[in-house]
Parts: C-alpha cells; structure tokens; sequence
C-alpha cells in the first residue's frame, strides 16, 4: 500500500472520503459555535426581561386617565373641589362680567367636560363676576362705618366725605348720598356722602373789651391725620375750674378756630382730638 507524501500542505483524504471535509475540522468548527449560540440566547433572554420590565414599569407608574366632570354651573369653590377629587387640577384662568350668571359661578371649562385625559392634568375655568351693574343703598342716617360696610358689599365705593351741621342726625352719621340709593350704576362707582357735625352751635357771644380777671386767647388748630372724621374738645383750666368751651366732630385738614376766655393768673387751654391731648397751651 502506498503511503502519502509527507509535507506541511499535502492533506490526506482516506478511502472513500473524496470531497469531504476532514473529521478533526468539522469537530473543532462544532465547538467554536456552541458558546457563541449560548451567549446569544443568553443576551436575548436578559432583552425580554428588560422589556417586559419596562413594560411592568410603565403600567404601574403612568398616570391613569380619567373623565372630565361637568363643573359649568357650580360655585368655583365646589369645582375646584370636584376635580381635584377626580384627581385634576383646577386653575382658574379667566373671569368674566355675565349678567345672567351670579358671581362666582364657573362658566366654562378647558377642555370641556366628557374628555379623557390623564391624572394630573389641568382644568382651565372662567368663572362669572356677575353683572358689571350694581344699584346704589341707602345709607343715609346710619354711622359712617356702616355706610362704608354697605357700599362695599354693593361692590360701589366711598368718594368725597362732607360735613355739614344738623339739629337731628347725630354727629358722625350720613346725612345725605349721592348718587341716590336705587341708582342703577356700574360697579366700583363712587358715592359722595355728607357726614353730620351734630347741631350748629350757637354765635359766638361778643365778648366785652377786658372785663376785670377775664383774659382771652385764640384758638387755631389744624386737624391733623387719621379718621375721615375727628371728634374735637377745647378745655379751658382757671381758677373756677375746668370746663368745656368747644365740642365738635371735623374733617382731616380742616383748622379749628375758636375765641376762648378764662379768670385768673393761670389758665390753660387743652386741646383733645379723638379723646386724645393733642396740645396744651398757658398763658
């Protein structure tokens, strides 16, 4: 039997294996595919789980969609409780004039209700201001806080503040408005009142050149900051005594002129603004 040629190229096929592959190749190319088919499945397998992963994330955590309610007709403070009970959140972005619909009322929402959107999500509402008319109150002969209180409420405000002397309404009260009470105006208008001084006092007495013991002194005072209107006292201290020469209610701004007289080597002049010593002066 003939044996093959030696040599580093020459490959021997044996009988009958003519046009096969070697056997000791077809194994070693079987075990290099092996690790590789694993290693695929392996990283496959770990993509699946990730995915399904992701999957199982995004289910648990994503916001939930829910149905906008119908709000429209409702007070805004019980809209803004209706939707954030179904897990929305209000915001109110517009109000309106609407002289059908009382204030306060929502009139629309955006979106509009029947939607479905997510959790979370913001409902735009325009609420009603109501009518942009208001009427006028009557507030004559009531105290200058309540006259305030009732204007406000009637969304109307308070203008110019007179004061005018009167034998019946008491000082401080609203002798007179304008415009008038039943006045149909629009909203924020200002009304004028006159406030009572109380009952004009009486004229001055022409006092006489300089009577024995009597001096005088004259009184100037400027009313000064604080309430629309002050209530004024003049006191005279001398030797009768104290007594009160002057009592009367004034604007802020305005000057208190007044004659005043007293008997003795010491007299005092207090002047009291709101209860309050504002000045005193001897001479």
């Amino acid at each position: 039997m003939t044996q093959p040629p030696a040599g580093p190229n020459v490959i021997y096929r044996g009988p009958g294996a003519s046009g096969s592959q070697p056997r000791f190749r077809a194994g070693r190319d079987q075990r290099a595919i092996g690790p590789q088919l694993v290693q695929l499945v392996v990283v496959l397998f770990g993509l699946l789980v990730i995915y399904e992963g992701a999957i199982w994330y995004w289910n648990t955590t994503a916001p939930k969609e829910v149905t906008i309610p119908k709000v429209s007709g409702l007070r805004e403070e019980e809209a803004t409780s209706v939707l954030r009970t179904t897990g929305l959140v209000p915001e109110i972005v517009a109000r309106k004039y609407d002289e059908g619909i009382a204030e306060g009322i929502v009139l629309a929402t955006d979106p509009k209700p029947g939607r479905q959107v997510k959790a979370g999500r913001a409902i735009r509402l325009t609420v009603s201001m109501g009518s942009r008319w208001s009427k006028v109150p009557e507030v004559g002969q009531m105290s200058v806080d309540r006259a305030k209180a009732l204007l406000h409420e009637a969304r109307l405000t308070v203008g110019k503040e007179g004061a005018s002397y009167h034998d019946k309404i008491p000082i401080g009260y609203v002798i007179s408005q304008e415009p008038q009470a039943g006045t149909r105006v629009i909203r924020n208008t200002p009304v004028n009142v006159v406030v009572s001084r109380g009952p004009e006092p009486p004229e001055e007495a022409n006092f006489p050149q300089n009577p024995t013991g009597l001096r005088f002194y004259d009184v100037e005072f400027l009313i000064p900051p604080g309430p629309s209107l002050q209530d004024v006292r003049i006191v005279v201290l001398d030797s009768a005594g104290e007594h009160e020469v002057y009592h009367q209610s004034h604007q802020v701004g305005e000057t208190v002129r007044k004659r005043v007289s007293g008997q003795g080597p010491d007299l005092k002049v207090q002047i009291y603004v709101s209860g309050n010593l504002a000045e005193e002066h001897a001479f």
